[in-house]
């Protein structure tokens, strides 16, 4: 089952790592660049171009979005990352992984399968750390379809970090309850995000 986002025609083409260079403007000698990651802001302005139908601005790199469309990324950003998301972060990272997982797939996997099969792609929180590593290093995504399998199910998504490809998490059946990332970060649970349609950028300009 998939729906109609395609992770190579509505994500971004550019990758989910940006440099902030204020410190450069005051102080010359500051070298170190502080990079971040906006992944929340884009996949909620994604599924905002998505529902529109209109066509996602195909940025190829990072430092030619104008200042502008960076803000429209930064105020999605923060809408992706309310109190309520942070407190389900610090909840999970909070237990062992292996009944993050569970909780996981017990109570995330079945919202996510029916908002896929009513053809709606499902805003996924990943968390990859535990509460005493980095939190940064947990992950938003798009989950865009998913296969069924007879001891695994794929969950297909866009990935900020991954653009112009499809990765996916396997999620096993067996009594050893398991979630991989096909291209190799670690996976210790995750939940739906709650996305509410803004209207795009572009919409008014």
């Amino acid at each position: 089952m998939k729906t109609n986002f395609d992770p190579k025609s509505h994500g971004y083409s550019f990758i989910n790592r940006f440099e902030f260079k204020g410190f450069s403007k005051f102080l010359k000698t500051v070298s170190n660049k502080f990079i971040y990651g906006m992944c929340g802001g884009m996949v909620f302005s994604a599924l905002d171009f998505y529902f529109d139908q209109k066509k996602i601005p195909d940025y190829p790199k990072v430092d030619q979005i104008p200042e502008i469309y960076a803000k429209y990324l930064w105020k999605r950003q923060a809408e992706s990352t309310s109190f309520s998301v942070l407190l389900k972060i610090v909840l999970l990272a909070g237990l062992t992984t292996k009944k993050s997982i569970q909780k996981s797939i017990t109570y995330e996997l079945p919202i996510i399968i029916d908002r896929l099969n009513d053809k709606l792609p499902a805003p996924l929180v990943i968390i990859r750390s535990s509460l005493l590593q980095n939190p940064t290093h947990n992950h938003q995504v798009l989950v865009t379809g998913y296969e069924d399998h007879e001891d695994h199910m794929k969950l297909l998504m866009y990935d900020p970090n991954h653009p112009k490809s499809e990765p996916y998490l396997i999620i096993q059946k067996n009594e050893e309850l398991l979630i991989q990332q096909s291209t190799g970060e670690p996976v210790r649970g995750f939940f739906v995000n709650s996305y509410s349609y803004r209207f795009s950028y572009l919409v008014n300009n």
